[in-house]
């Protein structure tokens, strides 16, 4: 009986492979190129019953208004440090005399957060004082001071000016016009239910 030990061999199979030997001679992967987001472009002429977005009045009215307050609030802060919704109060009250905070709300188409947040800033100009309503203590008054009417004198010529810019794109017709359409307008928005008790 022959002596001897046996030999495994490594590889059983005939032409079996070394993987870790594959693997390591793979080239590695380059990585997939990023790819950018696609802008999907929707131009809608016709938007149903506005018709086109450029010809629907709201629309034109709100980017309008916005512009103009925008160029006229910018010349406020940089020239006489006060804010837009600061000239309005103090505007109205020039106007209109001693006003309650509720009328100074309605005035102004403001929001009351807002107005409250200008009336205190105006106070610490002394710009303006409030107090509460003697008859009524559940009201506060709002009035005008000698600086704030000082303020609103200075502040005339230069909002006087602004306006002119904007309405020299009209002639003397086409301005009236425009006077006569606003006021109808307005009077058709007091008619909302937030500012009285009609309906749209």
């Amino acid at each position: 009986m022959a002596t001897g030990s046996k030999v495994r061999a490594t590889n059983s199979r005939p032409g079996a492979k070394n993987t870790k030997t594959q693997a390591a001679a793979s080239p590695a992967k380059a990585p997939a190129p990023a790819v950018k987001p696609r802008r999907v472009v929707v131009k809608r002429r016709a938007l149903g019953p506005i018709g086109r977005l450029e010809d629907f009045i709201p629309y034109k009215l709100a980017v309008v208004a916005n512009r103009v307050s925008q160029s006229i609030g910018h010349l406020f802060e940089t020239e006489f440090n006060i804010q837009f919704t600061e000239w309005r109060i103090l505007m109205a009250l020039y106007a209109y005399g001693d006003l309650s905070f509720a009328e100074v709300v309605a005035r102004t188409s403001m929001d009351k957060v807002r107005v409250s947040r200008a009336q205190r800033r105006l106070v610490d100009l002394k710009m303006i004082t409030t107090q509460v309503d003697p008859e009524d203590g559940r009201r506060l008054i709002l009035s005008l001071t000698a600086t704030g009417a000082q303020h609103c004198a200075d502040i005339l010529p230069a909002a006087a000016a602004r306006e002119a810019w904007f309405l020299a794109a009209l002639d003397d017709h086409e301005h009236k016009q425009l006077d006569v359409i606003l006021d109808k307008l307005m009077a058709r928005s007091d008619e909302l239910p937030q500012y009285s008790s009609g309906q749209p």
